[in-house]
């Protein structure tokens, strides 16, 4: 009896012990977790790029913050009532506020939708997979909408049962379509949108001066085929066959580590293995390419160009590389949480910078290769993408979107048909064709817009017998480009109204309206 009491005393204090163990590392990582936050996030950019914020004459002013920002977080300018708002919020508080309003907003994970559905089905931006888009971007609105990590995201979308999926449910399913669900599709796609891997040319040969090879490509290409099942009606791994050749290969880790295979071996849990290998692989690419899209939307270039071709030797080293490794370490400690990164990034000082020239432009700023300290002078101006176009539009006659349901059934044909038109695919070296030109011009969407039965914000002021002809300058003004008129402008304004004496307020306030949005300023993300 003794004895039993003493080995039950020993197998307690044993458990105790594996308890206490056990609340350590659950606080320690918690602690770690707690030290990830936006601020701390604003701060590593600051310092990594040297920014003074004592220097107030190198930012933005207010009203060309919040544009900047409601354009990146909610994908629209802001509107009359926001610019009105913020400007005369004296709080040094102001900008957090702004950010917190816009990124809890449905507007901003719509936006956010339509990123990162660009990012990882870039097919659906052509004619032939456009189809993909609603239902993509509706799932990715009801994930993030929920607080859903990253991580997360990748995992439900490269381990869907897309064989099994059911055709009214909200999945990723457009991945596989937009793929043809054809294993070396799929793992192109997969590797260049997750992880900034660009095996494409390792897919016929071994490039010369390429990392992959064709092995490596067909490899990764095999956790997207269907496991085989052998004479005794076992799973094991699959082969995919090389198209004209008769090479065939199982699946295998492109760091060629040990494949701990599961006794029950299914299409799912084997991709599964790829997606576990991505979040846990040395290079941290799952995390740095997310966090080098994110700083490419909004900042205009990505902090390692071109962004689906991470693994070079020759940007594994230097400034560039070493605040892509901070950042994607402040990603993983925060479990991959979006909005913490998000908040970080725009809530920095770095974000703020003006676009005017303020000096010389450093070498690493020019050439996103060249050697010596990575430093950023001053903001990227930015062509609007069609989506933005076409909602700031919409936002500066005050009509509501054709997005406006998030949860979206709504019909997106107008602005579908629109935004294709508007299509970039580097906001920082877009330059609008003579076509999109003449669309902003003469197009009958836009002409629409000019008159008082098309454009709500015209209707308001032409109905407004209390406000003056140049406080009624002024709201378009604020309505287009989110500010208000310079005392020149207003003056040029004025004189080209009174020479046309015999045109109605309504012809004047429409032109006005149709020159603003028709310039560079509307135009671009400054």
């Amino acid at each position: 009896m003794v004895q039993i009491k003493n080995e039950f005393r020993s197998k307690m204090r044993l458990l105790a012990g594996w308890l206490c163990l056990l609340i350590l590392l659950t606080a320690a990582n918690a602690s770690r977790a707690a030290e990830v936050s936006p601020l701390t996030i604003s701060r590593l950019i600051d310092q990594r790029l040297g920014i003074d914020a004592a220097n107030n004459s190198q930012f933005a002013s207010d009203a060309e913050f919040l544009r900047r920002v409601t354009l990146d977080l909610a994908g629209r300018i802001p509107t009359i009532v926001e610019v009105h708002e913020y400007l005369s919020n004296t709080s040094e508080s102001r900008r957090i506020e702004a950010i917190d309003r816009l990124m809890h907003s449905g507007v901003h994970y719509r936006n956010m939708a339509t990123f990162w559905r660009r990012a990882w089905v870039p097919q659906a931006d052509t004619p032939e997979f456009d189809s993909v888009t609603d239902d993509f971007e509706r799932w990715l609105i009801h994930r993030l909408q929920k607080g859903a990590r990253y991580d997360e995201l990748v995992v439900e979308v490269l381990t869907l049962d897309h064989a099994n999926n059911l055709p009214a449910s909200t999945t990723p399913i457009g991945f596989y379509d937009a793929n043809l669900a054809k294993p070396e599709n799929l793992a192109a796609s997969a590797t260049r949108a997750f992880l900034g891997i660009n095996l494409d040319c390792a897919q016929c040969h071994d490039h010369p001066f390429s990392r992959w090879t064709r092995e490596q490509f067909w490899q990764t290409a095999a956790f997207f085929a269907e496991p085989q099942v052998n004479d005794k009606s076992q799973t094991q791994p699959p082969k995919v066959r090389v198209p004209d050749t008769e090479m065939e290969y199982e699946p295998a880790l492109l760091t060629k580590s040990k494949i701990e295979w599961p006794q029950k071996l299914d299409s799912v849990n084997l991709r599964l293995i790829l997606v576990d290998w991505m979040k846990v692989n040395e290079d941290q690419l799952l995390a740095k390419n997310a966090v080098n899209r994110l700083w490419a939307h909004y900042f205009g270039e990505a902090i390692i160009e071109p962004v689906d071709d991470l693994s070079r030797d020759e940007v594994q080293t230097g400034d560039r590389a070493r605040l892509l490794n901070d950042l994607s370490a402040a990603f993983i400690a925060s479990n991959y949480d979006l909005d913490m990164l998000t908040e970080g990034i725009v809530s920095s000082n770095a974000y703020r910078l003006s676009s005017s020239p303020s000096g010389t432009i450093s070498q690493s700023e020019s050439d996103p290769d060249a050697p010596g300290p990575f430093r950023i002078t001053r903001a990227t101006v930015r062509g609007l993408t069609g989506e933005q176009l076409y909602d700031s539009l919409q936002t500066a006659a005050n009509l509501p979107s054709e997005r406006r349901d998030v949860g979206g059934r709504s019909d997106r044909s107008q602005m579908n048909e629109f935004a294709s038109r508007f299509y970039i695919e580097n906001a920082f070296s877009a330059e609008r064709s003579i076509t999109q030109a003449l669309t902003l011009m003469n197009g009958s969407f836009v002409n629409e817009l000019t008159t008082k039965q098309g454009n709500m914000m015209l209707a308001s002021l032409l109905s407004s017998p209390f406000m003056s002809f140049d406080e009624k300058i002024d709201t378009v003004f604020i309505a287009v480009l989110g500010r208000h008129a310079r005392a020149d402008e207003l003056q040029v304004v004025k004189q080209s109204f009174e020479s046309h004496k015999n045109t109605t307020p309504e012809s004047h306030l429409g032109n006005l309206f149709w020159v603003l949005v028709n310039s560079s300023e509307f135009n671009t993300n400054h």
